[in-house]
């Protein structure tokens, strides 16, 4: 099967004409680390600027985990009025980001976790290497659940003929019909991945990947 051409150049949304183009729909699905941090749009930042780290102790390039586990670094966050949230893993559970992530925030020392964070820190991983490459510290700017829902869930409209249907899902696998008022035999208002995957192969019409 031929998919469509150019792929990677998209980023933060995608329209296809079917008629034109096959597509797969879980690939067309992924989103890239740019995506996902503009979602709370993040500002690079520096690691020993924002927490006065001791070069001496810090020496190595700065790694998610060894951070999490990091007493100087636990330390030198509380000097300044920050704490660090637990460490996640997107292989831990259901995520679309195209690549192996781990990150934490940064709260102001005061804060609980449903409050908005100061910073993220993140990582991704090479996958070619098989390894992490260094840890990134970015300034969150916006509404961090931005950042779980673009990371988490997916949108798509697909328009047929002159009617549109708008589908979420939180794991690609089972796709919610959110405009009800247009529901009938073929856009039901759960389509599995393979049902819907069945429309854009047999049946000409536009997807936009929200």
């Amino acid at each position: 099967m031929k998919w469509i051409k150019g792929f990677y150049q998209y980023r933060e949304s995608l329209n296809i004409d079917t008629s034109l183009n096959k597509i797969d729909l879980m690939e067309s699905l992924n989103i890239w680390q740019d995506v996902l941090l503009s979602s709370i749009n993040a500002s690079k930042s520096n690691f020993k600027e924002e927490f006065s780290l001791d070069d001496k102790k810090f020496t190595k390039k700065f790694d998610c985990e060894d951070l999490s586990d990091s007493t100087d670094f636990i330390n030198s966050l509380s000097s300044i009025g920050l704490k660090k949230s637990q460490l996640q893993n997107t292989d831990d559970f259901e995520t679309f980001i195209n690549k192996s992530c781990r990150f934490f925030f940064i709260y102001n020392i005061e804060s609980n976790e449903l409050e908005n964070p100061k910073f993220l820190v993140f990582q991704t991983k090479n996958q070619s290497l098989d390894d992490w490459e260094e840890a990134e510290l970015f300034k969150v700017n916006d509404d961090v659940q931005k950042f779980y829902d673009k990371l988490t869930s997916r949108t798509i409209e697909i328009i047929d003929a002159d009617q549109n249907y708008i589908y979420t899902t939180s794991n690609g696998n089972d796709w919610q019909l959110q405009n009800l008022d247009k529901e009938n035999d073929i856009y039901t208002r759960v389509l599995r991945k393979e049902e819907l995957q069945k429309i854009l192969d047999e049946k000409k019409i536009t997807l936009n990947i929200i």
